[in-house]
């Protein structure tokens, strides 16, 4: 592997091209803190993801506001749950989907209010009983005496959980919870087996058309009560009605019981969520999934190698270079089916995947250079993927966001991505088609467009 070297001294940065390295294989996860940024204005969260993983479960400390952007905020002192979709550093909010609680004793899920940063459900937590670090997360509930632990694969979550002893243990599957109240639009919810939960919800928020289907797969078989009821409540001062959709899971456990659940998602369907954990988490082994997680981290981060004895600069440098592979996202399923710009649905190849996310505005400075230099087969795997988008929607994407173009931020920075990559010897598109892409891009107004759908006969041309 080609590696990029950086020796740290005296305020000097040296950056130098190596490829004969010997050297004894570093545990570089060890200096990535997932919890820096959870704070102030950071908008990131702690919890598991691999490298540009589709799915992020992580704890939900909170659901309104900027500084719920990612969920979770690290003054907060209670948990809501760990859902499965989660934005990282950005200034908008969205996603929060698939929520999962575990619980002990009677099940509440009372409506609090909108704008309660709380479900009824939620416990306190404390950060001296919470860990988190590159493919891991774990806390203790303090409302249940539960232990949660998560990992994930690209496309799968692995939970486990420990209980007491206890009659009334369970879960509390929330599909109508989401961050910052998105609209849900469509949602269906249902038990397949005594162990299998799957379900499917389209919501409005950010992305104004989003769609997500899942697979949830659990160690211990469970009795289920499905809660389907519409309310009315009060939002932003009128009178409306909320559709609440949950799951109610139960069963006996002895003292320090293990539950584990499976959890994979999906844009296209609910099958391909189920392929997607089949695929990736064959077994029940917590470990050796975060195992094989971490080690995907480790060989991204080792890329860039420090060198050099401040322990506390190694420590920021690599959990940023850690947050640069959090987004773009894979959005194509292990099947290779994935949702399109036109909202159709689409097959493509091995290795040649789709993804989400893409802040262009933010990362066309610093991001994709880089992995012009660390990761050039990445690079083209999301240049080649926002081409797809182009041929997809009819203009490259400004603010892309789970199939949606969400006509946030001016201008058109897949420009410079993928006319940077091309001038470096990206030779996989052709000059032609990207010179009529960056030409399009430039004379149409960007800034009308919301809803992908509308997308093809809704460009109006800048006079």
């Amino acid at each position: 592997m080609k590696r990029t070297t950086l020796w740290i001294g005296l305020g000097l940065l040296l950056f130098s091209s190596c490829s004969n390295l010997t050297e004894t294989q570093l545990q570089y996860i060890d200096y990535v803190n997932p919890f820096v940024g959870t704070g102030g204005h950071g908008h990131t969260f702690p919890g598991p993801v691999a490298p540009h993983g589709m799915i992020q479960p992580s704890p939900d400390t909170r659901i309104y506001g900027w500084d719920a952007c990612s969920g979770y905020h690290y003054s907060d002192s209670t948990i809501n749950g760990f859902s499965h979709t989660h934005l990282s550093g950005t200034g908008c909010g969205d996603y929060g989907d698939v929520l999962l609680m575990p619980t002990v004793g009677k099940q509440n899920y009372r409506y609090l209010g909108y704008g309660c940063q709380q479900t009824a459900y939620a416990s306190p937590f404390s950060h001296y009983k919470e860990v988190a670090k590159p493919g891991y997360y774990s806390v203790e509930l303090d409302r249940y005496n539960v232990t949660a632990e998560l990992t994930a694969t690209p496309r799968a979550a692995l939970h486990r959980y420990r209980f007491p002893e206890s009659k009334e243990a369970g879960f509390i599957v929330d599909l109508d919870y989401s961050l910052q109240g998105q609209e849900n639009i469509d949602m269906k919810l249902a038990s397949l087996s005594d162990t299998e939960i799957v379900g499917w919800k389209k919501t409005r928020g950010w992305a104004e058309n989003q769609c997500i289907g899942f697979y949830m797969k659990f160690s211990k078989p469970f009795t289920c009560h499905i809660v389907d009821t519409v309310i009315d409540i009060v939002r932003d001062g009128k009178s409306c009605k909320l559709e609440q959709k949950k799951a109610l899971l139960q069963f006996p456990t002895a003292q320090n019981e293990e539950v584990l659940v499976k959890v994979g998602i999906s844009a296209v369907d609910i099958k391909g969520a189920q392929r997607n954990v089949e695929t990736e988490i064959p077994s029940w082994d917590f470990d050796s999934i975060m195992t094989a997680t971490q080690n995907k981290w480790n060989d991204y981060l080792e890329t860039i190698q420090v060198e050099g004895n401040n322990e506390t600069q190694k420590q920021i440098f690599y959990t940023a270079l850690y947050h640069t592979a959090i987004h773009p996202s894979l959005f194509s399923d292990a099947d290779g089916r994935y949702r399109g710009l036109d909202q159709m649905i689409h097959q493509t190849k091995s290795g040649k995947e789709i993804y989400t996310v893409y802040s262009l505005w933010d990362t066309f400075r610093a991001l994709h250079p880089l992995l012009t230099i660390i990761k050039p087969d990445l690079n083209e795997k999301l240049v080649m993927s926002l081409m797809q988008k182009y041929h997809e929607g009819g203009i490259l994407p400004m603010w892309e966001l789970a199939g949606n173009y969400t006509a946030t931020m001016i201008g058109y920075h897949a420009i410079p991505v993928i006319v940077d990559a091309y001038m470096k010897g990206f030779d996989k598109i052709d000059g032609k088609e990207l010179l009529e892409a960056c030409i399009r891009s430039s004379v149409y107004d960007t800034t009308g467009i919301i809803a992908s759908s509308r997308m093809v006969n809704g460009l109006v041309p800048i006079s």
